[in-house]
């Protein structure tokens, strides 16, 4: 049997194949986001992004000024591959929890939007919330759908523009790719440098250990952590002053090295602690499977 690429998607998916049976109150969870990874990881092998309009110095001179690399109009996914992903994801959900899409949407429905849905992905998410209404779909759910189908074609951007960004020059708490909030965070094993990892396009980038992400405060008092009894190597920063969280997985603490995305399924504990202390994290849960 020939190699399989390990891209972001084949590793996710085997370690999820690794683990889920080992986690039987977190299985049903597993097999969710597995469904969901493959119906990605299928889109994200197919397309091919043209990037001949993406200037590569406006990238940097976007980025020395605090902005994001790509704007609304570089993203340009096929709108064929999001009809088949959007259907796919939509069977997905519907399998989940039958009416949380309403029977009159289908793929056609996002792929129609896709440019509006993009402007409010990486520049208005307040776009997305009046979409959502208009629709008819709780903001969550909604959220949730645009971002699988999506996610795959961002990540493909992103990919071909990591040589553009200067990463040793990036200081802000979001992604310096697509713009997107960081979903975990790790400590690394040799300097524990704080990683951030972007919910949108996968993309990694070092931020300041003692700042919060989401509000750039570095105010001690207002900035602490805690930690599940008996394991120190996953924890949740909280921010007093935004009300905001984030896990950070130590490396240097851990036995086995995950998948950033498969660690943050495999923390869903910490998001009910902080979530019941009234913080907020960067995911939306679809469902609020916590």
């Amino acid at each position: 049997m020939a190699k399989r690429e390990q891209d972001f998607y084949s590793k996710a998916l085997d370690q999820i194949a690794d683990i889920k049976s080992l986690n039987p109150e977190l299985y049903e969870i597993f097999e969710f986001y597995e469904s969901t990874l493959k119906a990605q990881r299928e889109v994200y092998l197919l397309f091919k992004p043209a990037l001949s309009d993406i200037d590569h110095e406006l990238c940097r001179t976007r980025n020395s000024e605090g902005l994001s690399c790509l704007k609304a109009e570089d993203i340009k996914p096929d709108p064929n591959l999001v009809k088949k992903i959007s259907h796919k994801t939509i069977k997905i959900i519907r399998k989940k929890s039958k009416d949380a899409v309403p029977s009159g949407f289908d793929s056609g429905s996002l792929a129609g939007q896709q440019k509006e849905i993009i402007k409010g992905l990486v520049e208005a998410g307040s776009v997305l919330e009046r979409m959502a209404g208009d629709l008819r779909i709780d903001f969550p759910v909604f959220y949730f759908l645009i971002k699988t189908v999506f996610s795959p074609f961002m990540t493909r951007y992103a990919e071909k523009l990591l040589k553009a960004v200067e990463f040793n020059k990036w200081q802000e708490g979001f992604c310096p790719v697509c713009g997107s909030e960081p979903l975990i965070a790790r400590l690394e094993e040799e300097a524990g440098k704080r990683w951030m990892f972007c919910s949108m396009c996968h993309t990694e980038w070092v931020h300041k250990r003692l700042v919060c992400p989401f509000c750039e405060n570095n105010d001690h008092k207002s900035l602490r952590y805690f930690y599940v009894e008996n394991d120190e190597a996953r924890r949740v920063d909280v921010c007093d002053k935004c009300k905001r969280y984030i896990k950070t997985i130590d490396y240097r603490k851990v036995d086995r090295v995950l998948n950033p995305f498969v660690e943050n399924l495999s923390t869903l504990a910490l998001d009910v602690v902080a979530e019941t202390e009234g913080f907020r994290g960067a995911d939306i849960s679809p469902f609020g499977e916590r």
